[in-house]
């Protein structure tokens, strides 16, 4: 067919005009397989006169459109799928019929509708090329090629069937032959004889109706008591945990209900991909889609492994990639000086030493000095204890940090170290505790970070003396558990509000979190070896990638304090630390 203007096409020696129109891909299953677009005659050959036609054929066709919509809806409402582990004489013979049915109810809809010259000539050579390669394959018992359209129809009757090769190639025989009986009849029909589908096929049941109708949910827990295994599976696992991976979860739930599936056993690999689409569909970042997928996929890991579902049907499912251009656009920025002397010289931090009006309290003036000068991650400074500041035997000062792998890393690393974790780091990361002992009692994962002579002269002893004679034994005994279970979760809402309206940094690249990578920034500008950046900033025991296993083949504590001592930090204009003396403000509308 040849285009001679928008969605008219001309074909044949006459020059016959016809409307092409493209299925919308959300309304192909409602089509034979390959059939990608609607072709109509306009019944005339006259360009003018097409033209005039053309509104009311694409009218009918977008009628048409809405009806398939509604036939799959009422389709996908039904389609909870029935796992069988094979498909008996009679259900085999069942499916065989209700395919020449429904191939023949369609063909004779088609000739119902009218076939002009073209359009009889082509379909006429497409039955005879198909009769002539199937019946080959009927004849020689060799069903392989027809294996994926039997698997394909099975699946739209909603039944998943769990075959040997050996029972599928005796299924695709039996199907084959159906497939070239319906052939025939279509070629009968197409010689002029006046063939009905009941004459051939009387009315069936649907495969599914067949396989011991009414619809039988597939064996296996609920979408509640699934979930309710993953959480378990950990003892003590936080609620931010928890909570991250329930989000992804009921989307999927959301996904499946809308294709009929009513259980997590009866979701599907294919499902896991419309689950992927629709979450890019939705506007969602590569990143976030992937970290999504990711937790369903562990989550699915661990219900089949605790026996709660018997296929993970996500095993396979793959997310999406971003180009490096995008990596790079969207990558945070570290602070760099300018921005350091902005922070460091506010309120907060000169004499007015003003503090958040939350639960902050002195947090607020410790926790961006302690990551400037550790690298270390925000939870990890808002959970240490008194005790965590320590003295080695040549009287050197460090902190022992956790060493918890964090999605908030992505692009720390420019090789990519971040994107694997393995499952003992994440059983680590998911160990975050609810109270600051906890968070401090993980002694695999504890790293040693020596104490810049900065943070001496900016009062940190006085302040560890300050808190100590309150009788307190955390570092930050004001900071409570957020509804996440993150003891740094207020702090961090402060620290975004504070740095957009009081200090007017308003890009959204430049977050609490760039001090890791000004720290991270720093050490390179030191020319600190790979291993010992890695281990100071927590992604490694420095050996190898994020994934070699925290905790091995530590680097020394020497090392590291010789390292460190290369680090040549931005000066800031902080003043040493005084106990609060107010509380910062912000406009009402902020």
């Amino acid at each position: 067919m040849k285009s001679i203007g928008k969605k008219i096409y001309s074909r044949g020696k006459s020059g016959k005009k016809y409307c092409r129109l493209r299925i919308p891909t959300a309304l192909r299953e409602a089509y034979p397989p390959n059939k990608t677009h609607i072709c109509r005659s306009l019944g005339t050959a006259d360009l003018a006169l097409a033209e005039k036609r053309l509104h009311l054929e694409l009218a009918h066709i977008d009628a048409e459109f809405e009806q398939k919509a509604a036939e799959l809806k009422a389709l996908r409402e039904q389609r909870s799928l029935m796992r069988l582990k094979k498909l008996s004489e009679s259900q085999l013979k069942n499916l065989a019929d209700y395919w020449v049915r429904q191939t023949l109810l369609y063909d004779e809809l088609r000739r119902d509708r009218g076939l002009d010259d073209d359009e009889f000539d082509e379909m006429g050579e497409q039955l005879m090329q198909q009769r002539a390669e199937l019946g080959r394959m009927l004849a020689t018992g060799r069903p392989d090629k027809i294996l994926p359209a039997m698997h394909s129809f099975i699946r739209l009757c909603g039944l998943d069937v769990d075959m040997s090769p050996d029972e599928s190639r005796g299924a695709g025989k039996v199907f084959l032959a159906a497939v070239v009986t319906a052939l025939d009849s279509q070629l009968q029909r197409h010689g002029g004889a006046p063939l009905k589908t009941d004459a051939v096929v009387p009315s069936v049941a649907t495969p599914k109706e067949a396989a011991q109708s009414p619809l039988v949910e597939m064996e296996g827990a609920d979408w509640e008591a699934a979930f309710a295994v993953w959480r378990d599976y950990v003892p003590g696992r936080p609620k931010s945990t928890t909570i991250a991976t329930q989000t992804p979860w009921r989307e999927l739930q959301r996904c499946a209900a809308q294709a009929g599936i009513k259980s997590p056993q009866a979701v599907t690999p294919e499902l896991m991909r419309e689950f992927v689409n629709s979450m890019s569909e939705r506007g969602l970042t590569v990143v976030t889609i992937n970290e999504r997928l990711a937790k369903i996929k562990a989550l699915f890991k661990v219900i089949k492994g605790k026996g709660a579902i018997s296929v993970n049907p996500a095993v396979d499912t793959i997310g999406l990639k971003e180009n490096s251009y995008a990596k790079r656009v969207k990558r945070r920025l570290p602070f760099d000086a300018d921005d350091v002397q902005t922070i460091f010289s506010s309120a907060v931090f000169n004499e007015a030493q003003l503090r958040s009006q939350g639960q902050a309290g002195e947090a607020t003036y410790w926790i961006p000095v302690l990551m400037y000068y550790t690298g270390a991650r925000t939870e990890e400074i808002a959970g240490l204890a008194l005790d965590d500041i320590k003295l080695d035997s040549k009287g050197r000062r460090y902190f022992n940090l956790i060493d918890r792998p964090s999605p908030e890393d992505e692009g720390l690393f420019d090789d990519g170290e971040t994107s694997s974790v393995s499952d003992a780091q994440q059983a680590r990361s998911s160990s975050t505790a609810k109270s600051h002992a906890r968070i401090l009692k993980n002694a695999k994962s504890i790293r040693k970070v020596p104490v810049a002579k900065e943070l001496i002269e900016l009062g940190l002893l006085r302040y560890i003396d300050y808190v100590r004679e309150q009788g307190h034994s955390s570092l930050f005994p004001a900071l409570k558990p957020d509804w996440h279970g993150k003891l740094s979760g207020a702090f961090s809402k402060f620290f975004g509000r504070y740095k957009k309206q009081i200090l007017g940094m308003n890009t959204s690249k430049k977050v609490l979190y760039s001090f890791r990578h000004s720290m991270k920034d720093a050490m390179t500008r030191a020319r600190i070896p790979k291993r010992e950046l890695q281990r100071i900033l927590g992604h490694a025991s420095g050996d190898g990638q994020v994934t070699d296993g925290y905790g091995t083949q530590d680097v020394s504590l020497d090392v590291l304090f010789e390292e460190f001592q290369k680090i040549e930090f931005f000066r800031i204009p902080a003043l040493p630390w005084e106990p609060g003396k107010g509380f910062v403000t912000f406009t009402r509308n902020e």
